[in-house]
């Protein structure tokens, strides 16, 4: 049984091994491979969680019923593992134009993903909790990985006390729902006695608080703007996809798997529309204020966490409209921040004045820009607009049309400041233009793939959503998951 678990954790295994093998090269100097290392174990981390036997399209759960395998658990691998891969795209080019050449980097990415995979396919919270306390530490060094700016030292230090602060709220939930059920494991809580306890709502609530800081839902989104403007550009749009799709994963397991036999139920889950609505509007309104690019996306990101929390309201149907919508948020989102760090040297790049006319000086560069901001504005025929369609039905059909009319509001407000830089790109000048400069051709290869599966899925959604309702047809998510 031991035996057959180890196989079922293959895709976590490889890439342990390809975080400790960065750490050996790195460690004996043998550095110019390690972003090209990096990606060959995200491949291969996706290749091996692929469904290649009859059988693995079934989710399962392995050791003791703690970690889900296979199926549905599957394609969270391989989403994951997708985010880490197109960070690698910018990342080495970025740091290379910066002359910070910072090779512990691609361990640390690595073992992110590591703990994200983990975070979202737990049956169980204290693997949730190994998971989160595994990516966070990752992403906290990521936030002050340049050690003499301020901006950068800033950042990580706001990102660790605020999120060990969180994690006390989070841990302490553990303890009083695990005091209640009986059990920290999903398929073995007793529910009743939970109930009865009367310590069910305080353990979901100091839970739920943990939750909305990772995902920076309002009103625990203060450390947002700061970490993401004071990080290196490329792992700001890594923190804002690949960390955010995990634990909104997570979370809507935890809310599925504890929630359907519970009275107070619809209680929590109006909780959660209100907070959605506030993360909504705040994002959106704050972020039309901001001139710069990297805070305008960080005020954005909140936003969209809204959209998320939304559908996440839905039951099963809204996390299947959540995993949806965070795999194409990775693709737009990375891009978007991807291409901000490919034209910035200093700080005062990514502020809004420098771009003025960028499109006209780099049409190619404008162009695909215009793609990524038309797409997380929600515009059709790209791929965010569909996402955004999934999210807001789901809402509907589960009664909160109110919500979901006025998600539909905030949201094409928010378009405003994204075809605002268009227009600033293509219609307007400055004396102080920013220059696109790449040391090699990868941040380009990059942008092209990420342009071409938005406009892919944007056209054909099924391509992607038809697997998705297969999965969770057949992984049962909420109630019988083969042991």
């Amino acid at each position: 049984m031991f035996n057959q678990d180890l196989i079922h954790i293959i895709p976590i295994l490889f890439l342990i091994a390809t975080g400790l093998l960065l750490m050996m090269l790195d460690a004996f100097k043998v550095r110019s491979v390690l972003p090209l290392i990096a990606g060959i174990g995200f491949v291969g981390t996706a290749v091996l969680a692929l469904p290649l036997q009859e059988g693995m399209d079934v989710q399962q759960l392995a050791f003791n019923k703690m970690i889900f395998t296979g199926g549905l658990a599957s394609l969270v691998t391989i989403l994951l593992s997708v985010s880490g891969l197109f960070t690698l795209f910018f990342l080495s080019d970025f740091l290379k134009r910066q002359e910070k050449p910072i090779y512990d980097i691609y361990a640390l990415l690595v073992f992110a993903v590591v703990g994200m995979i983990l975070l979202a396919n737990a049956n169980d919270l204290i693997v949730t909790f190994i998971g989160l306390e595994t990516m966070s530490i990752c992403l906290y060094i990521m936030a002050a990985l340049f050690k003499r700016d301020l901006k950068s030292n800033e950042a990580g230090l706001k990102y660790f006390l605020l999120g060990a602060f969180a994690t006390g709220f989070f841990i302490y939930g553990i303890a009083l729902i695990y005091g209640g059920a009986g059990s920290t494991n999903y398929s073995s809580m007793d529910f009743a006695r939970l109930q009865e306890s009367g310590l069910l709502l305080p353990g979901m609530g100091l839970i739920l608080i943990g939750f909305l800081f990772k995902v920076s839902a309002f009103p625990f989104h203060a450390w947002t703007p700061d970490v993401y403007s004071g990080s290196p550009t490329p792992l700001a749009g890594f923190m804002a996809t690949g960390s955010k799709a995990a634990a909104f994963i997570a979370f809507g397991i935890f809310l599925n798997k504890t929630l359907p036999d519970v009275v107070v139920n619809e209680k929590i889950y109006n909780v959660i529309g209100v907070i959605a609505l506030l993360t909504m509007i705040y994002g959106n309104v704050v972020a039309v204020q901001q001139k710069s690019l990297k805070r305008m996306l960080a005020y954005s990101s909140i936003a969209h966490s809204g959209y998320v929390l939304l559908a996440l309201c839905a039951g099963p149907e809204g996390l299947m409209a959540a995993v949806f919508y965070m795999f194409i948020y990775t693709l737009m989102n990375i891009g978007a921040f991807g291409m901000i760090g490919m034209a910035e040297l200093k700080d005062q790049d990514a502020d809004l004045d420098g771009w003025k006319g960028l499109g006209m000086r780099n049409p190619w560069f404008g162009a695909a820009m215009s793609i990524f901001l038309f797409s997380l504005a929600g515009i059709p025929p790209l791929a965010g607009f569909m996402s955004k369609y999934f999210v807001f039905i789901s809402a509907i059909h589960a009664k909160y049309t109110l919500l979901a009319i006025l998600g539909i509001i905030t949201s094409v407000a928010g378009a405003f400041y994204y075809i605002r830089v268009i227009v600033s790109m293509f219609f307007q000048t400055t004396e102080k233009p920013v220059e696109v400069k790449t040391s090699n051709i990868y941040p380009t290869i990059g942008v092209g793939i990420l342009a071409a599966l938005l406009l892919l899925f944007g056209l054909y959604p099924a391509a992607f959503t038809s697997q998705l309702d297969h999965l969770f047809v057949l992984a049962d998510y909420f109630t019988q998951a083969t042991p």
